[in-house]
Order: C-alpha cells, then structure tokens, then sequence
C-alpha cells in the first residue's frame, strides 16, 4: 500500500467536515419542505388550503394559483398532481431542476412557461433563472424550493 501524502488525508477530513456542517445549514433551509403534498382537488375543496411542513407550520396556498391549475388539466389529472411542485435548487443560481413524479407537472411547466419541456432524465426537468422566474411569479405557493448540496449536472 502506498502512503497518501499528507495533503490528501488533510483534504479528506476537510472535505468530511465541510459534508457535515453543510448538509446540517441544508437541514436548517430545507425545514419548511413539506411533509406530506396534497393533490390540487383536495387543496380545492379546503376552505382556507394549506400544506403542513416539516417543522410543523402550514404554508398557506392562494386559491387563484389553485384555480390556475385546474383550468390546465383535466379531472383525472387535478386528483393526481401533488403539491407543492419541488424545485431543486443547487450551488449554481443560473439554472434549477423542477421534480416531475409524472408527466403532468411537466404538462403544468409547458403551459406555464408557454414552451415545449422534455425530461432531462426521468423525473427532472431543467430550467433557467428566466423560466424559474415566471414559474414562480404565477406560481409562488404552489411551487416549494428544495436546496440540495449537489453540484453535478445530472
């Protein structure tokens, strides 16, 4: 076995102890992440909708965001999409993944953003700062920022 030189064992519990303490701020930012979604019929029929969150508050949904979505899918399709839609955050501030568990987020993004959207892989669907931004200014309770500490492009 070949010795490592002592900048990498360095290296090595640098990087572990960087690991610790950010996944610990993740946890801290990612505190509001929802418990559990609900589907857009059932945010529908509460009289005041609301999704609790981890740390046990609830984030209160505007009914026209709710109205918003209806209007775009069909019925079968209101009882199957959950909310919050999570959008993945990473380090890089220019671009973000939105979470699709079915085509019909994907269908809300492309009617959303008024462009054709494909899969970057299953599951996740790229945007960019402009497209985040009108996503987000027509749907600011209905979308849910989830920060991760990864750096890849996958």
């Amino acid at each position: 076995m070949i010795p490592h030189p002592a900048s990498e064992v360095t290296d090595s519990v640098y990087d572990k102890l960087l690991h610790g303490w950010l996944a610990g701020e993740l946890r801290l930012v990612n505190k509001g992440l929802p418990r559990e979604r609900r589907s857009l019929d059932e945010l529908l029929l509460q009289e005041r909708p609301a999704i609790r969150c981890t740390d046990g508050s609830e984030q209160p949904v505007k009914r026209n965001e709710l109205r918003l979505l209806s209007d775009l899918l069909e019925e079968k399709e209101r009882k199957s999409l959950l909310l919050p839609i999570l959008i993945e955050m990473t380090g890089d501030e220019t671009e973000a993944v939105v979470l699709c568990r079915s085509d019909i987020e994907l269908k809300v993004l492309t009617s959303i953003l008024g462009m054709r959207l494909n899969y970057e892989r299953p599951g996740r669907v790229r945007i960019y700062r402009p497209q985040l931004a009108l996503l987000r200014s027509k749907l600011r309770t209905t979308t849910q920022y989830a920060f991760s500490s990864s750096m890849r492009n996958d």
